[in-house]
């Protein structure tokens, strides 16, 4: 996974990018012996209904304000990846792009740079079309997601529970 410096901003010093680097490799070396993600299992009925009416509220966002004032479409896809793993299901591109109301086309663009970063993985596929296959978050796009969720809500109720 490589990390996007915006230029208005200061290089990292290298201790920070050191740690990064290890705490990337220690996650992958957890997820390498573990099927399941690991933070997902204290209060998941409580991050499942608390994302739930996060992703709703963005759409009704969505809906008063345009879809184009907000441009932030890899987010969405996460946000609905996160709660379809809080279901235990995988989303085909096709749903994604009708749930999001982003077009097919940007939603499978999206998805690939998200491969290519590790965040999601492919569910199952079908052999005739890219864009009919099933895709997951990866564990450790999973647990990047419950941490921001915890980091981002802690003292609301989710925090609370």
């Amino acid at each position: 996974m490589t990390a996007h410096i915006p230029p208005d901003r200061a290089l990292p010093s290298q201790e920070a990018v050191d740690l990064v680097v290890a705490l990337q490799r220690c996650l992958n070396n957890f997820h390498a012996r573990n099927e399941e993600p690991a933070i997902l299992e204290a209060g998941a009925e409580d991050q499942r209904a608390f994302i739930g009416r996060y992703v709703e509220a963005r759409r009704v966002r969505a809906a008063l304000f345009g879809h184009d004032l907000f441009g932030d479409p890899a987010w969405d896809i996460l946000l609905l990846l996160f709660q379809a793993e809080l279901e235990g299901q995988a989303l085909t591109l096709e749903q994604m792009s009708e749930t999001s109301r982003l077009s097919l086309n940007l939603v499978l663009g999206q998805i690939g740079v998200m491969e290519r970063r590790g965040l999601v993985m492919e569910h199952r596929s079908s052999p005739s079309s890219r864009r009919r296959r099933a895709v997951r978050l990866s564990p450790l796009a999973v647990d990047a997601m419950a941490s921001w969720m915890t980091l981002a809500f802690s003292g609301d109720e989710l925090g609370a529970g």
